[in-house]
C-alpha cells in the first residue's frame, strides 16, 4: 500500500473513491472542497439543502460512478457527529471501515481530506498520523499458512492520498506520514512474529529473527545461550525451560547508547514461545492461543526497531527471556523450590504461573547491569487481568505513580489504553512463602495483582510498571482496524511515550 501526501490545490489522477466527511450542523460545506471538486462541493450542498445529509454519526451517503467528478470516480460522504465529541477512538474505528468498504466497492485508490477530521479533541498533526497509521494496520493479514486459489481475485487498496488544506500544515502532514509507516512498520513485525505457530517460532528461532532485524536496523545486540544462562543463574529460565528440549535463549537489544547521560529505559518482554502450562497442564480448550505468550518480548522488539528509525534522544534497552513450558520428565515440578541471584528463594506452587518467574530474571539483571532510571516489563501474564477487562485496555500497576500516569495518559492518545489496578502491601501476604520467601501463585484472587507483586520482588529501580497484556496481546474476532489474531498491543504506546 501507497501512501503520500497532497495539498488541496495538487494536481492528482482521480481515484477511485473521494472521501468527504462532515460534522454535524456544518452548513454550508468547507469552501476548500471546491478547490478539490467543484462538482463534489455542489452534490454535497444539494445533499445538505435537501436534509439527506446532515453529518450525523455513522451517516454514510455513497455517490457511485458520476462522469462529472473530476476528483474521482466515487465520492463517499460520511457524517462525523458532534464536533465536540469526535475523538482518537471514533477516528480509528471510522477509517478502518473505510478500508474495508473501499474494498468492498472495489476501489484501488482513495483520496481522503485530513483536514475534516480536526476537532477540539484531534489536531491536524494527530489526524494526519493516525489515518495512515490506521490504514496500514487494518490493511494487514497473515495468511501465509492458506493455499492462495487463482480463482479468488485479490481485493486491494494499492494507493491513498491524504489531502491537507492549508500549505503551513506540509511539515506536520509529511512527519505524521513517516512516523505512521514507521510504527505500522514496526507494529506488523510484531504481528507476525506472535502469529506464527510455536513449531515455526522456538526460542532458538525468535532470537535469530529478532537479533537479525535489530542489527539490520543498526541496534546492539547480544544473545545469551543456555550455558551463559545457567552461568548468570538464571533461575526461573532455567526452570521454566527445564521441560521442554528446546533450550532457551536470553536477548538483549540495545538504543542509543550515545544518550547514556540522560539515563537508561529498560523494556522487559514475556517470552515463552509456547505455555502449556508444564506440569500443571492447562485445559486442551483454547491451548493453540499459548503460541502468543511471547506478545511482550515481541512487543519490546518491534518497539527496539522503531526506535531505529524514529530516532528519540533516550537510551533504550530491551529484554527477552525465551523458554518453552512444557510437561515432560526432566520438567519443574509443584513444590519444587528455586533461588534467584538476588537471593530471593521461590517455591513453585505452580508451573503455569511461569512468565514471572523468567521475568524476574531479567529484572534482577535490568537493574543490575543497567540502572535504570525507569523500568517497564510488558506481560500476557495473567487471565485474570482479562476477566477484569476484556481487550479493551491493559492493566498497569507500579511502584512509582508519576511513571503510571504518563503511561496512562499516553496510552489514551493512542488509543492503547490502561486501567490502574491496587498495588497494596496487604497483597503480599497471599504469596508469602511457608518453606521459601515467596509463592510464584497465591490463592487465584486478585491474581493479576499478586503476580505484580510477585515481580516487585525482583525491582531495584525507584520507578518501574507493569502492563498485563493477557487482554488486549490478541483479538478472537476481526476489528475495524485489526485482523483476528496478534494486535501488537504496547508498541504504540511505548514508541509514543519514549518519544516524548
Amino acid at each position: 500500500m501507497k501512501i503520500e501526501a497532497s495539498h488541496l490545490t495538487d494536481k492528482r489522477k482521480p481515484s477511485d473513491l473521494l472521501v468527504v466527511a462532515l460534522f454535524e450542523g456544518t452548513k454550508p460545506p468547507p469552501k476548500s472542497l471546491k478547490d478539490i471538486d467543484p462538482v463534489v462541493y455542489e452534490t454535497l450542498s444539494r445533499l445538505i439543502q435537501k436534509k439527506r445529509f446532515e453529518g450525523k454519526s455513522c451517516e454514510n451517503v455513497p455517490s457511485y460512478g458520476t462522469s462529472s467528478y473530476k476528483s474521482a470516480n466515487d465520492v463517499l460522504f460520511i457524517g462525523l457527529g458532534k464536533k465536540e465529541a469526535f475523538n482518537l477512538p471514533k477516528l480509528r474505528r471510522l477509517v478502518g471501515n473505510l478500508l474495508c468498504q473501499a474494498k468492498g466497492q472495489k476501489a484501488k485508490s482513495i483520496a481522503i481530506i485530513a483536514d475534516q477530521f480536526v476537532s477540539s479533541k484531534l489536531n491536524i498533526n494527530q489526524v494526519s498520523e493516525l489515518i495512515p497509521e490506521t490504514f496500514l494496520l487494518a490493511d494487514y493479514r497473515f495468511d501465509k499458512y492458506l493455499q492462495k486459489k487463482k480463482d479468488q481475485p485479490k481485493i486491494d487498496v494499492d494507493d491513498i492520498t491524504i489531502i491537507y488544506e492549508q500549505k503551513k500544515n506540509l511539515k506536520a502532514v509529511e512527519e505524521g506520514l513517516k512516523r505512521a509507516q514507521i510504527i505500522a512498520e514496526s507494529v506488523n513485525f510484531t504481528r507476525n512474529l506472535i502469529n506464527e505457530p510455536a513449531n515455526v517460532i522456538s526460542p532458538k528461532v525468535f532470537a535469530q529473527k529478532a537479533s537479525d532485524a535489530a542489527r539490520k536496523a543498526g541496534l546492539k545486540v547480544k544473545v545469551l545461550e543456555e550455558a551463559e544462562i545457567k552461568r548468570l543463574n538464571m533461575a526461573g529460565v532455567i526452570a521454566v525451560a527445564q521441560g521442554s528440549a528446546l533450550p532457551p535463549r536470553f536477548v538483549i537489544i540495545e538504543y542509543g547508547a550515545s544518550h547514556k547521560n540522560k539515563g537508561t529505559v529498560c523494556l522487559v518482554g514475556k517470552g515463552v514461545c509456547f505455555d502449556s502450562g508444564g506440569i500443571s497442564i492447562k485445559p486442551s480448550k483454547d491451548m493453540e492461543k499459548m503460541k502468543y505468550d511471547m506478545s511482550g518480548a515481541a512487543t519490546v522488539t518491534g518497539t527496539l526497531l522503531a526506535l531505529a528509525k524514529l530516532k528519540p534522544a533516550v537510551h533504550v534497552v530491551a529484554f527477552a527471556p525465551l523458554v518453552e513450558n512444557m510437561p515432560s520428565g526432566t520438567a519443574s515440578r509443584p513444590g519444587d523450590i528455586i533461588t534467584y541471584k538476588n537471593g530471593k528463594s521461590v517455591e513453585i506452587i505452580n508451573t503455569d504461573a511461569e512468565g514471572r518467574l523468567i521475568l524476574a530474571d531479567a529484572l534482577i539483571y535490568a537493574c543490575e547491569h543497567y540502572k535504570p532510571k525507569a523500568v517497564i516489563d510488558l506481560a500476557t501474564l495473567t487471565g485474570a487481568v482479562a476477566v477484569a477487562l476484556a481487550d479493551k485496555c491493559a492493566g498497569v500497576m507500579g511502584n512509582d505513580q508519576k511513571l503510571i500516569d504518563q503511561l496512562i495518559k499516553t496510552g489514551d492518545v493512542v488509543g492503547e489504553r490502561l486501567w490502574q489496578l491496587p498495588m497494596w502491601e496487604d497483597y503480599n501476604e497471599i504469596i508469602k512463602g511457608h518453606h521459601s520467601d515467596l509463592l510464584n501463585a497465591g490463592s487465584g484472587y486478585g491474581g493479576t495483582i499478586t503476580a505484580a507483586k510477585f515481580l516487585e520482588a525482583f525491582v531495584d529501580c525507584k520507578s518501574w510498571a507493569h502492563l498485563d497484556i493477557a487482554g488486549t496481546a490478541w483479538v478472537d474476532s476481526a476489528k475495524p482496524f485489526n485482523f483476528r489474531g496478534a494486535t501488537g498491543y504496547g508498541v504504540r504506546l511505548l514508541c509514543e511515550f519514549l518519544r516524548k
